[in-house]
């Protein structure tokens, strides 16, 4: 079972990036910290989600939304796309010198902040 609490503050969290996300036009180098917090948050909460509830442990970050989706928790296409966000954020940390920022910010207006939301909406109906 989940840790309500903890859902919540990291819902919230995750609310107060995705709002800073929306912001128009953060610099370059802003985007990307806010875009690898906000991972961050959805990874650990679809790992809260995971261990608590006794799923197979992810083979790496990405896989924790496969997991989601393999339970329920999450569609095919929201958890490909939270995939890709998990890739993303392993591109800004580990391949930082890489990282196309017109991409970037181009992936969070199409439909990356609309991701956020759906996810973030779908396990705060986890944590009633």
């Amino acid at each position: 079972m989940v840790d309500a609490d903890r859902v919540r503050r990291l819902l919230v969290m995750l609310e107060h990036y995705r709002d800073l996300l929306a912001e128009d036009r953060p610099d370059p180098y802003r985007r990307r910290h806010l875009v690898q917090t906000a991972a961050q948050i959805c990874i650990d909460l679809a790992n809260h989600v995971i261990a608590s509830d006794g799923h197979r442990t992810p083979r790496d970050y990405g896989d924790a939304f496969r997991v989601l989706a393999e339970v329920g928790v999450l569609d095919n296409g929201l958890a490909g796309r939270m995939v890709s966000l998990a890739g993303a954020r392993n591109l800004i940390v580990h391949l930082y010198a890489e990282v196309d920022d017109d991409l970037l910010a181009r992936s969070i207006r199409e439909g990356g902040l609309d991701d956020l939301g759906g996810f973030a909406a779908r396990i705060a109906a986890l944590a009633v």
